[in-house]
Order: C-alpha cells, then sequence, then structure tokens
C-alpha cells in the first residue's frame, strides 16, 4: 500500500471516529434534554392541578363566606342595616347628583337602610333613653338623617311606615335630632293617637324644646288618655302653676280627692292661694301648731323658713332663734341664721359663728360652705377662708357640685389656673353637670385671651366651649347656668339664632334676681344693633344690683352709639371693680385708638399683654398704637410675633406692609398684602394700602384699580374714593372727577378738599 493511501485511510478512520464520537455525545445530550422535558411537564402538570385545587378550595370558603354573611344579615339587623346604610350613602354621596341615577330610588334604599337599622329598637322603648342603638348604628343614622335633609327630602314624602316611624322616632331622639323625632312621632300618633309612648315622646320633645304649650297640649292628651294617673297630674298641676294658670288647683284638689297627695302637693296649693291674693295656709297652719305647743324646736324652724320666704325678715330671725334655744345642734337651724345674718349690716360675727356652726353639723350644703369662706374673707381671714374650702374639698372628695361651685368662685375672683388646677386632680368618676360648666366657661375666659381676632382662629377657640356646656346639659337639662354659657357662646360665634334659643332656656330657669341672663340679653340685642333693646334689658338687670358687667354692658352700648366719652366712662368703672376684665379693657384700647389717644392704648395694650402674654389680638392693638405713635419698629416686631402665632392674619399682613412703608422697605410691603388679599379679597384696608404702594412706585393703573377694588368691598371706604377722585382730577378727566368727589361728598358732606375740588371740576365743565 502506497504511504499516500495509508495515510488518508487512517485519516478516514480518524475523522470516522471523531464525527462518531460526536455524533454519540450529542445523542446522548438529546437524551437528557428529553428526559429534563418530560420532568418538567410533569412538574407543570402537578403545579397546575395543585394550582386548580387550591382556586376551587379557595371559590368554596368565598361561597362559604358568603352564606355566612347572608346568614349573619338575616339575623343580625344591626350588621343588615349598616351594610344597607353605607351602600345607599356611597352612592347619595358620590352619585346623588347624576342625572343618569333615580334619585327617589336612592331615597327608597335610605328609607329602607333606616327601617333596617331602627328594627331592633322596642316601641315601647323608654322615652328619652340615650343608648338604644350601637355606636357603629347611630353613626349610620345620622349620616343617612344628615344627608336627606341636605337633599332637602321631606321624611314625611318617603313613605315611612307607622311603627318604623315609632322606632324612628325613639332613634333620632336619643341622637338628639328632635326635628325629625317630631315628625316620625307625628307620622306614628297618626296612625296611633291613643299610643301612651308617642304622647309621652312628643311631650319629652316639647320639654327638650322648652315650648311649654306644646308640652300641656301633649300632656292633656295623655292624661286624656289616663286621667287618673297621679304623675301626670302632678306634672300638669306644677306646668300651669308655672304658666300661671290657676286651673292648677284643680289637679292638685284632684290628688287630694284619690288621696294620693303628698306634702310637696299641699305646699302647692298654698302657694297657688297665696298668688290669688290669700294669705299662705302653711303660714296660719304652724302659727296655731306653735300656739298650741311652743316647744318644738323644728316647728319654729318651719315658721322662720316660712317667714323668711315671705320677706319678713326680722320675725323670721327671731323664730330661727327660738328654734336654736332650744336644740344647739340643728344644722338647718344654724344654716338659716347664717343666710339672715350675712344680709344683715353690723352682724359679720354673728353670721360667720352661725355658718361656722352650720358647716360642722353638715348642713346647708354647698352654699353655706362657700357662705362660711366669703364671711372669712369679710372679716379678713383670707387664709382661713382658703383653709376651709380645702378642709371641705377633702372632708368630700367625690363632690362634684362642692369642687364646680369652689372652681366658679375662683373664676369669679380672677384665679383660672386655680380653677383649672381643681378641674384638673378631679377624682375618677366624678361626672357632675356644674364640672362641665366651669369647664366651658373656662374655655371661655382662654378664648378671651388668646384670640387674634380673626373668625377663624375665634371659632376653633370656642367650639370647645360649646362641647362642654352642652356636656352639662346631656347631665342636666334644667341648668340654667348651662344654657346660659351656651347662650354667650353661640353669641360670639355670631351663631344669633342659637343664642336666642338657649337664653330663653336660660332666663326660663335662672332665678328672677339674677343679672346675668339679663345682661346677655343686652350684650345680644347690642349684636344685634338693636340698641334700644339692650338698654332696656340692662336696665332690668340693675334692678337686681350693679356689677363690673353691668358698668361693661353699659359701656359697650355708649361705644356703639357714638357716645365714645360716656364708653370710656362705664369701662372705667368696670376696670376699677375688676381690674382682669379683658374685654372692657380691650374695648377702652380701641376707644383710645379711635381719639387718637395713642399713647393710653399703648398703656392698656401692655396690660392686656401681661395679664395673658399670649392675647394675638393684643399684641395686634399693641402694634397699632405703636404705629400711630411714629414707632415703627417696634410695630413691626410686634407684627411679626402675631403672624408667627396666627399667619392667617389678614390684618397683621396689611399693617406689616405699611410698617415696611414707613421704614423706607416698600419693595418688601407688596408680598404680605398680596397674601393678605388672598386670605380676605374683601378687605378694602388691603387693596387700599397695595394701592398707595402702586402709587409710589407710579404703576397709576394698577393703583387705580386696587382703589376701586376697595371701594367695591367697602363703598364707604373714604380713603379711597379721594384717591380715585384725586387721580382723575390729576389727569384732567373732570367729568370722572366730578362724579368721584360727589361720592365723597355722599360720605362726608362737610368734606373741605373735596368741595373745593368739585367747584373746580364744574368750573373747568362749564368751560367747554
Amino acid at each position: 500500500m502506497e504511504p499516500i493511501t495509508a495515510l488518508f485511510g487512517i485519516a478516514c478512520l480518524g475523522a470516522g471516529g471523531g464525527v462518531g464520537y460526536w455524533l454519540k455525545q450529542n445523542h446522548e445530550k438529546m437524551l437528557r434534554l428529553n428526559d429534563f422535558n418530560i420532568l418538567l411537564q410533569e412538574s407543570q402538570s402537578a403545579h397546575f392541578t395543585q394550582l386548580n385545587s387550591q382556586v376551587s378550595d379557595l371559590n368554596t370558603q368565598l361561597c362559604n363566606l358568603n352564606n355566612m354573611v347572608d346568614a349573619l344579615r338575616a339575623t343580625n339587623p344591626e350588621l343588615d342595616g349598616a351594610l344597607k346604610a353605607y351602600n345607599t350613602i356611597s352612592q347619595l354621596e358620590h352619585d346623588g347628583s347624576s342625572a343618569s341615577i333615580d334619585r327617589s330610588q336612592l331615597f327608597t334604599k335610605a328609607l329602607a337602610a333606616l327601617e333596617t337599622l331602627v328594627s331592633p329598637i322596642s316601641v315601647e322603648s323608654e322615652v328619652g333613653a340615650t343608648n338604644l342603638l350601637t355606636q357603629t348604628s347611630s353613626n349610620m343614622v345620622m349620616r343617612l338623617v344628615d344627608i336627606i335633609d341636605a337633599h332637602q327630602i321631606n321624611v314625611q314624602d318617603l313613605g315611612l311606615k307607622s311603627v318604623s316611624a315609632h322606632k324612628l322616632g325613639h332613634a333620632t331622639m336619643s341622637l338628639r335630632r328632635y326635628d325629625w323625632a317630631e315628625t316620625c312621632f307625628g307620622i306614628a300618633y297618626a296612625s296611633s293617637p291613643g299610643n301612651a309612648n308617642i304622647l309621652e315622646a312628643l311631650e319629652f320633645i316639647a320639654i327638650e324644646r322648652g315650648d311649654e304649650v306644646l308640652r300641656r297640649h301633649w300632656l292633656e292628651a295623655r292624661m286624656t288618655v289616663n286621667p287618673d294617673n297621679p304623675d301626670l297630674l302632678r306634672a300638669h298641676a306644677h306646668l300651669l302653676a308655672k304658666m300661671g294658670d290657676l286651673e292648677a288647683e284643680r289637679d292638685v284638689l284632684r290628688l287630694e280627692a284619690l288621696g294620693l297627695d303628698t306634702a310637696a302637693d299641699r305646699s302647692l296649693l298654698s302657694g297657688l292661694r297665696a298668688r290669688a291674693g290669700s294669705r299662705s295656709e302653711a303660714l296660719e297652719a304652724i302659727e296655731q301648731a306653735l300656739a298650741e305647743d311652743p316647744s318644738q324646736a323644728k316647728d319654729w324652724l318651719s315658721h322662720a323658713t316660712l317667714l323668711h320666704q315671705e320677706g319678713e325678715i326680722t320675725r323670721a330671725l327671731d323664730s330661727v332663734n327660738k328654734s336654736l334655744d332650744l336644740d344647739r345642734q340643728n344644722g338647718d337651724a344654724w344654716s338659716l341664721s347664717a343666710t339672715i345674718l350675712a344680709t344683715k349690716p353690723n352682724r359679720l360675727k354673728e353670721a360667720l359663728k352661725a355658718a361656722i356652726h352650720a358647716v360642722a353639723l353638715d348642713a346647708g350644703g354647698c352654699d353655706m360652705v362657700l357662705l362660711k369662706a366669703d364671711l372669712l374673707v369679710a372679716d379678713g381671714q383670707v387664709s382661713a377662708a382658703e383653709e376651709s374650702l380645702t378642709k371641705a374639698l377633702n372632708k368630700d372628695m367625690m363632690n362634684g357640685e362642692l369642687r364646680a361651685k369652689i372652681a366658679t368662685r375662683y373664676l369669679l375672683d380672677g384665679r383660672p389656673d386655680d380653677a383649672q388646677k381643681l378641674l384638673d386632680t378631679t377624682p375618677v368618676g366624678i361626672d357632675h353637670a356644674l364640672l362641665h360648666v366651669v369647664e366651658g366657661r373656662l374655655h371661655l375666659v382662654n378664648a378671651d385671651k388668646t384670640r387674634d381676632g380673626t373668625g377663624e382662629t375665634d371659632a376653633t377657640l370656642l367650639s370647645v366651649a360649646i362641647s362642654a356646656f352642652e356636656g352639662a346639659l346631656k347631665l342636666n337639662r334644667e341648668l340654667g347656668v348651662a344654657w346660659l354659657g351656651l347662650a354667650r357662646t353661640q353669641r360670639l360665634l355670631r351663631n344669633m339664632d342659637g343664642a336666642e334659643e338657649a337664653l330663653t332656656r336660660a332666663r326660663r330657669l335662672l332665678p328672677e334676681d339674677d343679672s346675668s341672663a339679663a345682661a346677655e340679653a343686652a350684650l345680644l340685642a347690642l349684636d344685634q344693633g338693636d340698641i334700644t333693646t339692650a338698654a332696656s334689658q340692662i336696665d332690668v338687670a340693675d334692678i337686681h344690683g350693679d356689677s363690673p358687667v353691668i358698668s361693661y354692658v353699659r359701656g359697650n352700648i355708649e361705644a356703639r352709639s357714638g357716645h365714645l366719652d360716656r364708653a370710656l366712662e362705664y369701662y372705667g368703672k368696670t376696670l376699677k371693680a375688676d381690674t382682669n376684665h379683658i374685654r372692657a379693657r380691650l374695648n377702652r384700647c380701641s376707644i383710645y385708638m379711635a381719639l387718637d389717644e395713642g399713647r393710653k392704648a399703648l398703656d392698656d395694650a401692655e396690660i392686656l399683654l401681661d395679664l395673658a402674654p399670649n392675647f394675638t389680638l393684643a399684641r395686634f392693638r399693641k402694634a397699632e398704637a405703636e404705629m400711630m405713635l411714629g414707632e415703627w419698629t417696634r410695630a413691626r416686631e410686634d407684627l411679626d410675633i402675631v403672624l408667627e402665632k396666627a399667619p392667617h392674619h389678614y390684618q397683621a399682613l396689611t399693617q406689616l406692609a405699611a410698617c415696611f412703608i414707613a421704614l423706607e422697605r416698600p419693595e418688601r410691603a407688596e408680598t404680605p398684602l398680596n397674601e393678605a388679599l388672598r386670605i380676605a379679597p374683601n378687605y378694602a384696608p388691603a387693596w387700599h394700602q397695595r394701592g398707595l404702594l402702586y402709587l409710589e412706585w407710579g404703576r397709576n393703573d394698577n393703583a387705580m384699580s386696587d382703589f376701586e377694588a376697595a371701594v367695591k368691598a367697602d363703598p364707604q371706604h373714604l380713603d379711597s374714593r379721594l384717591h380715585i377722585a384725586a387721580m382723575h382730577h390729576e389727569a384732567e378727566l373732570f367729568d370722572a372727577a366730578a362724579s368721584a368727589w360727589r361720592e365723597v361728598l355722599q360720605i362726608d358732606p362737610d368734606h373741605v378738599v373735596a368741595k373745593t375740588r368739585l367747584d373746580e371740576c364744574e368750573v373747568k365743565l362749564m368751560a367747554r
């Protein structure tokens, strides 16, 4: 074999072997890949099988959950009602305005939700009960009611069934929505006019609203159903007596005939006969008893009490002394003696002795504790007075009334911090209506000391006072001082209707000799622009004794009438009696500003800040007084403090701009003015101030635009009208100038410059 052939053969064999080896390797790889693919397919199949199983399980669970929800809704009206209410509320809030939505259908759903929510309530529920619904259901009912009211839908038009109306009446009454409650019970009453529960509910609503006439109507309807009910007869008698109707005597005689009259009923009868002109039968009876047996201490005390009520003070004191001669341990006798002697000149020592005995014998209640303290102060024993109050509190830590009355005393003495301390240290478990009243009064005091004069901040500060007074009324609807506090707060919030309603309740419940309600009525009338009524009301208050509040109100009346000098006199009288009277000093400060007495205004503002360092409005008044005195740097510093606490204070922003201009930094004045106008676009002084700035910069068109905006915001803004007239005059636009000068003279008929310039315009116009 030739070498070449041999080599070729060997090469072929090598190549063939290599190819074979390569083919073998790749074949093995293919086998492995195929095995992997089979495994992957099997794994995926198992995964999908597992996934399908899980999905099936989830579907089963969802089905079970739906069944559970359906079962819960079927057995739990609250849950069903809440779900219905939520869905309906969502539709009404988000889709109620859409044209494609059937609104009548939505309100039908709302009614169905309400009926479901109140279905657990019994039609025989106790009238006035507060826990008829859970918190969730209560919230849903309130939201539905508010939404229906917002859409001005009359509940009577919803087709509410009688039973559902009865239940919804109880629900809305428990939520203090008496408008809805009255309507709902009215629907129920139309179907069941003799239902005792409905009639009682309607009477209750009349009581809550302070409507005695309507209450009488429903009470007499109840008596028609149950004419011999002693509670109804008694309530009717007392109501008629309060209304001055002597027919009340008939009810008491009816009780007597039934053998159900009590001592209180006989006392009422005696009072009715006394009102009719006859002498008190009770007094005659006790005098007969004393004539027969003068050895009974309790009879002498009864005699003294009746005489005291009749105003026969000397005879009353004689009788109470005879009672004490017979029984030195009679605490009630000591209490009456202290009360009588405290009104007598030169009897301080005797009154104090009697009060000490009364308190030691636990007689006279909280009022005697306070009287003892007052008498100690009058005797110069200030420390002893404080010790007696502390001792009384420590002796009866859980007495909320005592704590509240002592706190009230601290407030009246100008010691709000001490009053707050008493509230803060109140033991857990005490919830007395008077404590809520004190809390409300403290909020009013704090509001007076921190407000900035803007409606936004003042509303925030006063809203907490509203909550406090309402908290008191939840505990005691017949608490006159709570209604009075609510009336004042509503007035300060400019809610005049709410103030009038609360004040009516207060005047009905407070003693006739309490001047505070008449003083508040005067302030309310004044805020409504009725100076005549305000003056007559403060005269009524003055009948029952002078006080700093009365002179303060008289100062307000004089200020509102334009008699600034007389207003200053009354404010001075107020501050002499009460140096801490915030509003009187603030008002006096403002009058000093109006009279260009900047130094006196500054003095009052600084005193206010000493009394209340966080009083933003006083800080603002201080800055204004400093501006009047030309102390621009100090004024700017004070305005910076105001704006740090109240960035929305558009008046302060406007005055800050004026400071920059006065300090020859006009380039810094535009920004605060722009911000002031952003916050209060109808604030004329800001438009005027920016107009002056633009005028100084030579931007006359911008200046004129701002002056006109000021006049639009306040047609009586004289300075802006003067600038408009002057600019037209300078531009020789005599027609426009003449018209502008006439508008100035409409505001100030004696304005010399306006008269002169108007004459010039008319000459120029005639010369054309």
